[in-house]
Parts: structure tokens; sequence; C-alpha cells
């Protein structure tokens, strides 16, 4: 899943020609894109995030899957998945995430351990895509918070990825 942020740069090619002179610039074009591929696609393998809030009346519909991954997160946990960093090391990270793997495993019983990865590291992007998680790209990194803890800390190293960052090629190296 990181490696879909190395495209970003043939995708603003494409972009420049159709959206020249928007204000948003082609990086954040390009990353809105990525958000939004994410979250269409995250409901084909997984529970819909917005389907299981909370009734007007305070009880869930269903038991939220994604709970135990949140609130690791809400404790102050974070997870910086570098660009550069070997699959073994990665896929050692994504097992620190509490619940991550169950997750998967659930929905997808015979996945093997680099399948499993995968879909591991696409669950952190369908939760940020939902705003239930921050993602941040940074320095030669994606960097996954807790959502309300980064809102709060903006201006640290953290926080939700606000789209008022102007993006360069380089952050992309």
């Amino acid at each position: 899943m990181s490696d879909l942020i190395g495209i970003v740069p043939s995708i603003t090619g494409k972009i420049e020609l159709v959206y020249e002179g928007e204000q948003e610039g082609p990086y954040q074009v390009a990353f809105n894109l990525l958000e939004k591929a994410f979250r269409s696609q995250f409901i084909n393998y997984f529970p819909n995030p917005d389907q299981l809030k909370k009734r007007k009346g305070g009880e869930a519909k269903e038991e939220n899957p994604f709970k135990s991954i949140i609130h690791w997160f809400d404790k102050g946990n974070q997870l910086n998945l570098f660009f550069n960093t070997k699959d073994e090391e990665k896929i050692q990270q994504l097992y620190k995430v509490d619940g991550l793997h169950a997750l998967v495993k659930k929905y997808f019983k015979l996945a093997n351990e680099k399948e499993a990865a995968l879909l591991m590291e696409f669950v952190l992007h369908g939760l940020a895509a939902y705003s239930l998680i921050s993602k941040k790209v940074v320095e030669g990194r994606i960097e996954f918070k807790d959502l309300i803890g980064s809102m709060v800390n903006l201006g640290s190293t953290g926080g939700a990825y606000s789209g008022e960052d102007d993006l360069e090629s380089d952050d992309f190296n």
C-alpha cells in the first residue's frame, strides 16, 4: 500500500493538464484521489465504518470490528511506515497494532503472511480515509496516529493530513 505513494508524480503530470490553475495543487489533488480510492475499495473487503456508527438512541448497529485498532491509537501509540523499509520489518511493525492481524484473519482466513500484511496496511489506510485514525505523509514515511490527539497537536510533527501542507515532488523520493 505504501508503494501507491510512488504513483503520485505520474498522476500529477496528468492532473496538471486537467486542473491547471487549481488552488490545491496537483499533489493534493493526487492525494485526494488516492484517499477516495482507499475509501471506495475499503467497503468491498471490510465492513463499512459509516454503518457501524451509533444510532441516535446510543446503541451500535453491530459490534465495531475496528474498535481495538482505533483504541490502540487512542492510547497514544503511532505507527511509522518508512518507504524504504524491508517487507519483513514492515510486517513486524504492523503486528504491533492491537487487533489488526485478528481483523484481517477474521475476514481473510486463507491469506498468507504477505497477503495479510498487505491487507493490514490497507485497513490502516481505509480507517484513515474514514477519519477514524490520522494519516500523514512526512519525510519518507506514512505516519498513522490517533485522530483527535493529532488535531490537538497540530503544531507538532503529527497531525491529521489537512491538505494545507504544500507537497513537493522531493517529498516522495
